[in-house]
């Protein structure tokens, strides 16, 4: 009976033990993540025909929102990283003037130097308890 008792403790205090730790809240799913399309042209001279409307507002170049991500709510975007093959100082320029609006729509402003190229970048999603990057997800090609 006291073995029964004892085994029955040690099972108890383990149980207790092994749920005392943290969990974290929610799930995040990055899987499927992407942008479709997923590429955008950015014009540095822009075009009075094509252009006309962005020239008369100042507004800037924005993708559509990321798709294909599941999680528990709130899920922040924010951009992890910009490369550019052969152009490392062109991505960090592109990277500086990149911003992210909500649901993961990269903005690019018009009236950059950054120069001319292919700039792939990579977006980070963050909820409570979850941290996760969609590696090369969007490219940005800068003509002049």
């Amino acid at each position: 009976m006291k073995t029964r008792f004892l085994i029955l403790m040690i099972v108890l205090l383990g149980m207790f033990v092994g749920g005392c730790h943290e969990i974290p809240e929610g799930f995040l799913e990055t899987g499927e993540a992407n942008y479709n399309p997923d590429t955008l042209i950015v014009r540095k001279t822009l075009d009075p025909k094509f252009d006309e409307i962005r020239m008369e507002n100042g507004a800037p170049w924005v993708s559509i929102k990321m798709e294909g991500y599941l999680g528990t709510e709130q899920i922040n975007f924010s951009i992890e990283s910009v490369t550019s093959e052969g152009n490392e100082a062109g991505a960090a320029e592109f990277m500086k003037n990149l911003s992210v609006r909500g649901a993961g729509a990269l903005v690019y402003p018009q009236g950059t130097n950054v120069p001319e190229g292919r700039y792939v970048v990579s977006v980070r999603l963050t909820n409570p308890g979850y941290s996760q990057v969609v590696k090369d997800c969007f490219t940005f090609i800068v003509k002049d």
